[in-house]
């Protein structure tokens, strides 16, 4: 029998259906073991993997065949974060934007495709370029330079991949 929990705790049951009595909720206590066993193995893979994060990350090598259109100097929505143009979000509406650099470009391997998502701090390391000196430029020009810093260049990247054939770039070296 499992003891009342505090009221910050909750315990998700999927798949059972509770038996309701005027002092109890009973559920069947072999589904509810497995739930917790499964709760702590969780747990106990998340903290091994703490600390040493950058050795899990995965590798792609490979060339850089196009820098898609949004990418550069950008502004982004205050509220949601989204990529806005002319001050225009499409959650929000008129919002005063928030400056911001990104790539998102196509990475080719050789044998397969994806988008690698570049966010400010790696779009300033792989272009040598400030959101500041960024602002200065210009969208065009700021564009031009990343085209430029990587365009048609080979390259290993560490990252992480997301869905959709999508993978966030953490590090980048030419290669």
């Amino acid at each position: 029998m499992l003891e009342s929990l505090d009221e910050e705790k909750a315990l998700e049951v999927l798949g059972s259906i509770p038996e309701k009595f005027p002092e109890a909720i009973v559920i069947e206590v072999e589904h509810v073991e497995m739930l917790l066993e499964k709760t702590a193995e969780k747990k106990a893979t998340a903290t091994s993997e703490f600390g040493s994060k950058l050795s899990k990350l995965s590798k792609l090598n490979g060339k850089i065949t196009q820098i898609y259109d949004g990418s550069g100097l950008i502004q982004r929505c205050p509220k949601c974060n989204r990529w806005i143009i002319d001050n225009f979000c499409m959650v929000h509406s008129d919002v005063e934007g928030v400056w911001d650099l990104r790539i998102k470009a196509r990475f080719d391997d050789g044998k397969e495709r994806c988008t690698l998502i570049f966010k400010k701090d790696m779009t300033e390391k792989s272009a040598n370029i400030t959101l500041e000196e960024a602002r200065k430029f210009g969208e065009a020009a700021t564009l031009e330079r990343i085209r430029g810093a990587l365009f048609g260049k080979n390259f290993e990247i560490a990252g992480v991949k997301l869905n959709g054939g999508n993978f966030l770039v953490k590090d980048i070296r030419e290669v």
